[in-house]
């Protein structure tokens, strides 16, 4: 909603997302909902990834340490840090 998505659309998303299933050699699993992330493999994952994880908010509430980096791509992040206690601030 910050993003000033319409709401038609956010609808349309939350749809589709509430109602998966999984298909496997003809068989179909009971339809559940995807409580956190996106789907796999779909074309617009990375996109709607990219909204979610604003990289300017991100990058104010992340510490900032040497030799620290947060990488996105697609629909994945990495954090990398020297040290542990500083990957876990991270």
């Amino acid at each position: 909603m910050n993003k000033l998505v319409p709401n038609e659309l956010l609808m349309l998303l939350e749809s589709w997302l509430c109602g998966s299933y999984v298909k496997g050699a003809n068989v179909w699993s009971c339809v559940f909902s995807i409580e956190f992330g996106v789907r796999q493999g779909s074309v617009l994952s990375p996109f709607l990834f990219s909204i979610y994880v604003d990289e300017y908010d991100l990058e104010k509430s992340c510490p900032s340490f040497i030799g620290s980096f947060i990488v996105l791509y697609a629909d994945d992040n990495l954090l990398l840090a020297p040290t542990v206690s500083q990957l876990q601030k991270l």
